[in-house]
């Protein structure tokens, strides 16, 4: 202590500055390893982060419980909008509740929202799986998620979203209005099956607007090419599985098909009266043979008979033949001229394979093989 105090001013500052930093520095150690020692125990209860950070009150408890029976009423009744905001309003009031989100997963995916109910599958079966203690309806509701997610998961689409030229590293890239990273891109992204709207925007460029759609479990492909003011016209791809884009038959399909039928009716129609024709003629003959052998009365000789069958047999042949001449006729002709015309032909076809429609943008579809595209500009 004296040697210390026999210090000069300056050198005593700066070792008691030392020595305090020293104290503290040992303080933060010791704290950081209790705070890593406590987060363990946590982790192992499957604990999670949103429930430790608030408690519920007994007033939030109440009215989850609520919410909960109002959900499932809602549920059971299909109205699964009004099903999903209660469940969603319940578990956030009550999150250490995981029957709660379940209810709002299986809302969820009755309203064809199948991304958002995997991620509250997920998060159930996340926090919920490892915690031993929790009360056997907990467990079960965790049972429950872990089979119900895989059938959900199996609808959940994709698309990639990609900007071609310079453009590229400066765009910034909407999805459904909700931002799209630019180190997202190139990359398959998960949505919801059905129609979506992708924008982009550039300092220098044209903004660019579109849609696509997509299947249940399947994966669109969406590459944009943006122009500078003035440009020629940019192209739009966008590439999906045959699910998403199958033709239907169409007008042309149809009167192509008509006319086909009409066809195989005139020929069976003249079959027909070919048929009806020699059996006449015979029959003709056979009459004039037993007219010369058969009195007035038609009674013939008992050797004549089978002249007789014949000629009754060739009658009616002939009869028949030109029945399914005259019908064969008549519904050829029907046929033929109740044919769409080509101009309507041509006309359903455009309709059909308008697929997509954007601000600005033509968009014609292809298809081949196992995948469909669309090609466009704006």
């Amino acid at each position: 202590m004296r040697v210390f105090e026999s210090l000069p001013q300056s050198v005593r500052q700066r070792r008691t500055g030392f020595a305090f930093a020293v104290a503290w520095h040992a303080r933060a150690v010791t704290l950081a390893r209790a705070l890593a020692f406590m987060a363990v125990p946590m982790a192992l209860m499957g604990v999670s982060t949103e429930a430790i950070a608030q408690e519920a009150s007994s007033q939030d408890i109440a009215q989850a419980r609520q919410l909960g029976q109002q959900a499932q009423a809602a549920y059971d009744t299909a109205n699964y909008t009004e099903s999903e905001k209660l469940w969603f309003a319940a578990s956030k009031l009550y999150a250490q509740a995981p029957t709660l989100t379940l209810g709002l997963a299986r809302a969820q995916a009755k309203l064809g929202k199948f991304f958002a109910a995997q991620e509250s599958y997920a998060k159930l079966i996340r926090e919920w799986s490892s915690n031993a203690t929790a009360p056997q309806p907990f467990k079960d509701a965790v049972e429950v998620a872990k089979s119900e997610v895989v059938t959900v998961s199996a609808k959940v689409a994709s698309v990639t979203l990609s900007i071609d030229g310079p453009a590229a590293t400066s765009a910034s890239v909407t999805l459904d209005g909700q931002p799209v990273p630019s180190f997202a891109l190139g990359l398959k992204r998960p949505v919801d099956p059905g129609f979506h709207k992708v924008a982009a925007t550039a300092d220098g460029y044209k903004p660019l607007e579109t849609t696509f759609s997509v299947s249940e479990g399947g994966a669109a492909i969406v590459a944009l090419k943006m122009d500078k003011p003035g440009a020629p016209l940019a192209g739009i791809t966008v590439v999906a599985p045959g699910p998403t884009l199958r033709p239907r038959p169409d007008a042309k399909d149809k009167r192509s098909s008509n006319k086909t039928l009409a066809l195989v009716a005139f020929g069976v129609g003249g079959a027909g009266l070919l048929v009806g024709g020699v059996a006449g003629v015979i029959a003709l003959g056979k009459a004039s043979d037993l007219k010369s052998k058969c009195d007035a009365d038609k009674a013939c000789p008992s050797g004549e008979q089978d002249n007789v069958d014949s000629y009754k047999s060739m009658g009616t042949l002939s009869t028949i033949g030109f029945v399914v001449a005259g019908v064969g006729a008549v519904a050829g002709a029907v046929l033929w001229f109740t044919a769409p015309k080509e101009r309507e032909a041509v006309a359903a076809t455009a309709r059909r394979y308008t697929t997509f429609s954007s601000r600005g943008i033509t968009v014609s579809p292809y298809f081949g093989g196992t995948a469909a595209g669309v090609s466009g500009g704006f």
